[in-house]
């Protein structure tokens, strides 16, 4: 059976395709993204009525698309974007009169444990703490013997960061500075291990954009799912020179990201040096395919593609 999962993010609106197996397990069959930049959209707290109708206009053509394609099953869920605002309902009913379709609004402690779920699918992670950077939060998960032990979500993300605190297209100093600070005052809230934990693994674009960049820097294989800190940290050093290198590194590599890479790394800097870990396995799988298992592969409920 053909599933479409739409993942309505605060940075990016991303329409997964999958094959879902008689086993249990799944086939991606393609994947489609729109740089919504819903964060963008939002003051004060309230998200525009032109970010609302961005949503919809991404929501009706990917709907248009699967209907080409003789898809009749898809799902659509929201995470920070909608999550973290005050008008909610009004968007969802925005979205339902002009498109046709519910949208699934998740809490930030769920969606880390679906991060977690999708995670599952290529990293073996019973023991340690798994981390999602999306464009408006983070989500920890605490993993021990197999079981989530504690998920906690945090409102910042990579696009936050970026609109609250930079003027141009990368901070400089001043700026790193102050996103720094947001970043730990926020971070003071997760409940970190006191010990380094077993092992480390991290979800969503931002983490996958940071191993492009490594591979490619330190001519890696590119089935490379490893980012050790010495790794982590040189990379880092090169992009904040801000340079015509850095440039054309995330240019080529990761030009979508262009405004959000540097704010991501950031998190990633401070949530690195508190757990005290050595290196971050990067799963290629996240939230989307953690919703998938547990909407569709484990319950086998579906909702139609409205006409």
């Amino acid at each position: 059976m053909k599933c479409a999962i739409v993942d309505l993010g605060s940075n990016t609106i991303r329409l997964s395709l999958y094959n879902t197996l008689e086993n249990g397990s799944f086939e991606t069959l393609f994947s489609k993204k729109y740089m919504a930049g819903l964060a963008g959209y939002v003051s004060h707290g309230i998200m525009s009525n032109d970010g609302i109708n961005q949503a919809c206009a991404v929501l009706l053509d990917f709907k248009v698309l699967l209907q080409q394609l003789g898809v009749n099953e898809m799902h659509v869920f929201a995470t920070a974007s909608l999550r973290n605002i005050k008008n909610t309902e009004k968007a969802l009913e925005t979205i339902k009169r002009r498109t046709g379709l519910c949208v699934d609004v998740i809490a930030g402690s769920e969606e880390g444990i679906l991060g977690y779920y999708g995670a599952l699918y290529t990293t073996d992670l019973k023991n340690g703490i798994m981390f999602d950077i999306g464009g408006g939060s983070t989500e920890f998960v605490r993993v021990k013997n197999g079981k989530v032990k504690k998920s906690q979500s945090i409102s910042i993300g990579s696009l936050n960061l970026f609109h609250n605190h930079v003027s141009g297209l990368w901070p400089d100093k001043k700026e790193q500075k102050a996103i720094a600070k947001r970043i730990s005052k926020r971070l003071d809230a997760v409940d970190f291990p006191k010990k380094a934990p077993e092992k480390v693994c991290c979800v969503g674009g931002t983490c996958r954009a940071i191993l492009n960049i490594v591979n490619y820097h330190f001519n890696k294989e590119e089935n490379n799912r490893i980012i050790t800190k010495e790794e982590f940290n040189k990379i880092l050093k090169i992009l904040l020179k801000r340079d015509a290198a850095s440039r054309n590194y995330i240019l080529k590599l990761c030009p979508d990201r262009v405004h959000t890479i540097i704010p991501g790394m950031l998190v990633v800097k401070e949530i690195i040096e508190r757990l005290h870990c050595e290196k971050i396995w990067v799963s290629r799988y996240g939230v989307r395919e953690g919703y998938l298992c547990k909407n569709f592969l484990m319950t086998g409920s579906t909702q139609e593609l409205p006409q």
